[in-house]
Parts: structure tokens; C-alpha cells; sequence
């Protein structure tokens, strides 16, 4: 990401007059200035344990706790070695001082530029990650790479690791109810409503105790260049301290196999209903481990480990020990001073593994996954993720590199079109309200499938050349407003990705649960909310499920999923989001369900009548889905739900309920003895085992 010179927005009052740096707060700009005042002996601050040097005390201290925490008790500082020289130094060869807004003035001498600690440049780390992935064998010196964070190393075979083994993760410990941090998404939702309506910005100084408002910021705005002194606008990043965090492991690494392994697993069984990464051009050794990482414990969540023979288990617990270390690994990349250039696989990092600790994972880690979605979504903010990338047209001087400029920009764009997903699926799931809204995605909807699929540069500039008097793309904003339209025309749309289609669809189910809201709060229901809602999920449907459920490939599976449960939660208001019950996991969802399910489903023949063609879709896809493994897994939670449904139609004798699938009218048995055998399929997986537990607890 570029880094432009221009002059920074209003909530970075604090410049430095030697380098041009802003900050947010006045004590992290004297931090800075200390910086320039210092001889090349004095920025170098060695650790007494390790061949790492760094630039600032505080960075020093940092890295003790980190690396050598049962040193630090013994550890002598030299903070009166560095100040005694400074008593008898010549004042007058102190340069121009950087003066604040506010008239503070603090010393700037122009010197020899600091250095920076190896364990924060990502340029050694990507020498280590790519000589471990062509090399496995080969050691690094450690005295070159200092303390760098370094998975070259090669570490004990997988064969060898066992959940004992597996870093224990403190967040743990939180109350999945904590109320503090439910309360406080609230109010951070409330927060981002009042900066819609009233067109102010999303971040806050933390100078002043009180909220103030200011100017929304432009696409030209620079970003900037040390996320250690931006100040993001969710007060739970904070909760995203060092002793939250596992801590890395740096004697060990995937292994070639591993990674080529979960790698092709991703792109196979999980990139269809995430697709923001592009199979073509994706290379491993070219991405920060971060993102590897993250990777692998998704891709591993569909597969075995190739280092323990395929071994049954082996995978969910290679899975478990990726997730640790990303998470670790994120948290270390974040305090680099080149961060800012990485936001995007951030998002990108933090989007799968909240994923994987929501829907994988499940029970005491959902707590970490929420707290790394308020994360993600902050430094998606702050790295304006939202607006669309810009061409690099310099690198466009052939097709080829033309091509790629396309990919980048695309998956750019994608990861935001995911990261309000899964923000629409937790208030969709967990009624907590949304932390981003679809006004500020700025994008156009996604390129039609067809040309994020192509192979190579040939192949995708033949599909360019054949879709363009197709019609003229349109923003993400303008598709919602025209499908809520009742006199726009839908057909002037150009083609686009069915994933774009989801994202319109989540919108919608979002704008039904507000509607029901309402409605519960008013005892008013408000008719024309509700049609020109389902009107304009009636336009959507061919755009997102246009086959039968036998016929479908994996992502229109996603897509169609979506859009039946869409007219579910129209037609049918969760009595739990209407109650007012706000969850913080699907562990407490899917109990929340069962437990309403014998009153929830309750209706009259009208809507029975109404509602049996969505049900009944999914209970032919789990008829028919014999072997689920690239299942998205919110699609088993829609799942569920519906049979929730058809179950309770069946108990109640309503006709036909569950006749789709032969289970004949009244026959409850018949129907629980039918969804253990298709939910059972799915027992290899965290959400598989819970739905079956849950079913137990229904036939009591």
C-alpha cells in the first residue's frame, strides 16, 4: 500500500518537523523526536540475552517480556549508561524543534537515522519463510537475523504434536456472557449509526475524555505509517493486549508438505464460499506467515496432517497449533514499523481465524473470535479498506502485469465484501449489532466468476473482451438501492459474482431483523418495510440461486443457502433476536434454538403455506448431501434451523411438512431419526457434534 506525503486529517494534530511523521497524541510524537536526537551508539540498545537490537527502550522492554520472560527478573538495565553522555552534550548543534498545534516544543536534533530492531523488519521474516519452504533443512544464522520471528527453523515433527503441547491461550478464561464487552459492541454500534446520520468520521482522539467529532476523511488521505500510534475508534482493541495473546513459537514451522497440503485443501474446500484469495496467482512463499498461517488452520479444518500419514485427528490438531501461532505471529507483525503496508492480510488473517474459532472451533474460543472481529474491523477502517484500491499504472506495462494489478485489486476489494459477511452472519446469529455498515463500502460489486477464475492473463483478457458491452458495473451501494427500487431497472446491471449477491442478500436479512425489532418494540408492523423487503429478495433470486440443490456446485450452494434463509427470517422472526437475547457463540445459538424450537415455530396455515418451499430446499440438500466436507459451515447452522422448522410442522400435524423427503405427516420419530442421519455426516466437525447434542436434548 502506497504511503502518500499529503498533509493528515485533523485527528493527527502532532507532527514532526524532520521526517514529516503526525501523531495523535503529543507524548508519542516526543517518543519520536528522542529518535532523531540520538547518535548511531545510542539508537542501537542492545538485548543482553539475544543478538536483537532496537531503536526505543520501550521496544526493548517489549521484546523481554516476549522472548525472555524468565530473564527479565535478572536483567540490568543501562538507562544511566545512555544518560550520563547526554549532561555534557553540545546544546548548540540541537536542530529546529517539532512544535505542536498546541505550542509544545520538543527537541528534534537531525541526526543519523535510528535503527530498527531486526525482530520488526518483515523483510528478514520473509527470507525465513521462503528459504523454509524451499529448504526445510537449511539453518539460519542467528546472529544475521537477530530475535526475528523466525519459522524457517525446522521444528519437531507433526507426527509429534499432541494438545499438551499446544499453547494455551489466556482469552480462554473470558465469560462467554461477559457483559462489558456485549455492552460495549452496542454502544459502539450505536456509535457508527450517529456518525452515518450525522456524515462524521469513525475515528476518535484519545486526547479528550469526550467524543468529538470531525471531518470524514478522503480516499487521499495517507495512512499512517506506525498502527502502534493510531488510534482505532473500538475501545476492545485493547483487549488485544500481549498477555492475550499465545506466545510464538520459534522453533517451529509447517513443513513444505504442510503448507502445499493445506494450501490446495483451501482453494478446494474452503476459498468457494471465501473467495477473496485467487488460486492462479497466490504463492505461499511470497505471503507473510501471517497469512500461511491463518490458512492452514482453516484448510486443515477440512482435511489430515500429510506429516502424520493422514492419520484420523491429525488435522484438527495441526489445525488447533496453526491457529495459536497465527495469532501470535499477527501479534508480533503489529508492532512493526512497516505495518501499515500489511493491513489488508491483517483483515484478511483475522477474518479466517475468527471464522475458525466461531465456527470451528466453537465453545471458549468464540470469545477470542469476537474480539478479533472488532479488531479487524478497525484496521480495515484504518487502512481504508473500504474504498477501492488504486491502479498502479506504472506496473501495468504488459498484459501480464496488467492481470495482476486486476487480481490485487480485486481481492482488495473482495476481502472488504467478506469482512461485512461475516459482520452480517454475527448479527444475523448472534443478534450483536453490525460494526459496519454497507454505506461505506465504496466498491463496485465483484467481477463476474467467470473472470476471477481465469487461469492466466490470455485467458482473462479473452473473458474481459467478451463481457464488455455487457452492461456497466455498478457500486455495491447503488445495487442495494436499485434491488430496493421499485421502478429501477435490474437488468442494466452488468454481471457480477453471486458473492456480491450474498452480500446484497445479507443486507436484507439484516433490514428484516431491524424491521422485527421495530416492530417488537412499536407492536406496530410496519407493511411496507416488509414487502418492498421481500420484493427485492424476489428480484435477487436469480442472481443468487438459479439451480436446484442436487445440481449445484459449492459456492452456489452458499449463495442459494443464504437467500432461502433470507425469506425464512423474513417471513419468520427469530424469537430469540426479538426477545431481545444476544449470544456470544454459536455453542449458545444453537442451544438458544433447541430450546425455543418446541414454541418458536409456531404459525398458521397461511405461512406454513408460505414458508414450506425454503424449508424444504434444505431438507432435500441434506437429503442429498452424502459427503458435506467443503460445506461452508454457516450453511449447517441454516440447515439446522430449518429443520428446526420442519420438525416443529411435523409435531403440530401440519400437511406435507416433511413430505419432500418422505417423511410421512405426524411422524415425529420418523423425522429425528432422519436428521441424526444427515447431521451425522458432519460429525468430524465442532458444529456437527453440537447439532447432534442438540437433537439429543429435543427428543427429551
Amino acid at each position: 500500500m502506497s504511503i502518500s506525503q499529503k498533509a493528515m486529517p485533523s485527528y493527527q494534530p502532532f507532527q514532526c518537523l524532520i521526517c514529516q511523521s503526525r501523531f495523535t497524541r503529543h507524548e508519542n510524537l516526543k517518543r519520536h523526536s528522542a529518535l532523531h536526537s540520538r547518535s548511531q551508539a545510542e539508537a542501537s540498545l542492545p538485548c543482553e540475552f539475544c543478538h536483537a537490537t532496537f531503536s526505543r527502550p520501550d521496544l526493548r522492554n517489549r521484546h523481554m517480556k516476549r522472548k525472555h520472560p524468565e530473564q527479565e527478573q535478572h536483567r540490568v538495565t543501562k538507562r544511566s549508561q545512555r544518560s550520563a553522555p547526554s549532561k555534557h552534550r553540545d546544546h548548540s548543534s540541537v536542530s529546529p524543534t517539532a512544535i505542536s498545534p498546541t505550542g509544545s516544543q520538543e527537541a528534534n536534533p537531525s541526526s543519523d537515522s535510528a535503527h530498527s530492531s531486526p525482530e520488526q523488519g518483515l523483510g528478514n521474516e520473509t527470507v525465513g519463510w521462503n528459504s523454509s519452504m524451499r529448504y526445510q533443512q537449511q539453518q539460519f544464522d542467528r546472529g544475521q537475523l537477530g530475535e526475528t520471528t523466525n519459522l524457517a527453523t525446522t521444528g519437531r515433527p507433526s507426527s509429534e504434536i499432541t494438545k499438551t503441547q499446544l499453547p494455551t491461550d489466556p482469552m480462554h478464561q473470558s465469560s462467554l456472557n461477559d457483559a462489558s464487552f456485549i455492552d460495549q459492541i452496542v454502544q459502539d454500534a450505536a456509535d457508527l449509526e450517529r456518525n452515518l446520520l450525522m456524515g462524521t468520521s469513525f475515528l476518535k482522539p484519545t486526547d479528550h475524555p469526550q467524543p468529538q467529532l470531525h471531518s470524514v476523511t478522503t480516499p487521499n488521505d495517507p495512512l499512517d505509517t506506525n498502527l502502534g500510534d493510531f488510534n482505532f475508534s473500538h475501545p476492545i482493541l485493547d483487549r488485544l493486549s500481549p498477555n492475550d495473546i499465545p506466545q510464538l513459537q520459534d522453533d517451529w514451522s509447517p513443513t513444505p508438505l504442510q503448507i502445499s497440503r493445506g494450501c490446495d485443501l483451501f482453494f478446494s474446500r474452503v476459498s468457494h464460499f471465501l473467495p477473496f484469495l485467487h488460486s492462479s496467482t497466490f504463492d505461499p512463499t511470497q505471503c507473510p506467515p501471517h497469512l500461511v498461517l491463518s490458512i492452514l488452520c482453516l484448510a486443515y479444518q477440512h482435511g489430515e496432517d500429510p506429516e502424520c500419514g493422514e492419520q484420523e485427528g491429525s488435522g484438527e490438531s495441526f489445525s488447533i497449533r496453526c491457529f495459536h501461532q497465527a495469532r501470535a505471529q499477527l501479534a508480533s507483525d503489529e508492532g512493526r514499523p512497516d505495518a501499515s503496508t500489511m493491513i489488508t492480510t491483517f483483515v484478511q488473517s483475522y477474518l479466517l481465524l475468527q471464522i475458525c474459532a466461531m465456527m470451528y472451533l466453537c465453545g471458549d474460543n468464540s470469545s477470542s473470535g469476537l474480539k478479533m472481529h472488532s479488531h479487524m474491523i478497525s484496521l480495515a477502517r484504518a487502512g481504508r479498506m473500504t474504498q477501492p484500491l488504486p491502479i498502479e499504472t506504472g506496473a501495468t506495462a504488459d498484459l501480464e502485469s496488467l492481470w495482476r494489478e486486476f487480481v490485487k485489486a480485486e481481492s482488495h476489494k473482495r476481502t472488504l465484501f467478506a469482512v461485512h459477511q461475516i459482520d452480517a452472519l454475527w448479527y444475523q446469529f448472534l443478534s450483536i449489532p453490525r460494526s459496519i455498515s454497507h454505506l461505506e463500502i465504496k466498491h463496485n460489486l465483484p467481477c463476474p466468476q467467470d473472470q476471477w477464475e481465469a487461469t492466466s492473463s490470455a485467458e482473462w483478457a479473452h473473458r474481459q473482451l467478451v463481457a464488455r458491452n455487457s452492461g456497466t458495473s455498478v457500486k455495491y451501494t447503488d445495487a442495494v438501492r436499485c434491488f430496493l427500487s421499485s421502478d429501477a431497472d435490474i437488468t442494466a446491471i452488468s454481471p457480477f459474482d453471486p458473492y456480491g449477491a450474498i452480500n446484497i442478500a445479507q443486507f436484507l436479512i439484516s433490514s428484516a431483523r431491524e424491521v422485527s425489532g421495530w416492530s417488537t418494540m412499536t407492536g406496530i408492523l410496519s407493511m411496507e418495510r416488509f414487502g418492498a423487503l421481500r420484493s427485492s429478495l424476489v428480484e435477487l433470486g436469480p442472481y443468487i440461486c438459479p439451480n436446484t440443490p442436487g445440481n449445484q456446485a459449492n459456492h452456489a450452494i452458499s449463495c442459494a443457502a443464504t437467500w432461502q434463509t433470507a425469506m425464512l427470517e423474513l417471513q419468520m422472526w427469530s424469537p430469540s433476536h426479538t426477545g431481545g437475547i444476544v449470544e456470544g457463540s454459536i455453542d449458545a445459538v444453537l442451544k438458544q434454538s433447541t430450546y425455543l424450537g418446541p414454541s418458536q415455530y409456531l404459525c398458521d396455515a397461511t405461512t406454513a403455506k408460505a414458508i414450506l418451499p425454503h424449508v424444504n430446499w434444505f431438507l432435500q440438500y441434506l437429503d442429498e448431501t452424502v459427503a458435506p466436507e467443503s460445506e461452508a459451515p454457516w450453511v449447517a447452522l441454516y440447515a439446522y434451523k430449518a429443520f428446526l422448522i420442519a420438525w416443529q410442522l411435523v409435531n403440530g400435524g401440519a400437511p406435507g411438512a416433511m413430505e419432500t423427503i418422505g417423511i410421512q405427516d405426524g411422524d415425529v420419530e420418523g423425522a429425528m431419526l432422519w436428521a441424526r442421519k444427515v447431521f451425522q455426516r458432519r460429525q468430524k466437525k465442532q458444529l456437527g457434534k453440537l447439532i447432534l447434542s442438540c437433537l439429543d436434548e429435543l427428543c427429551k
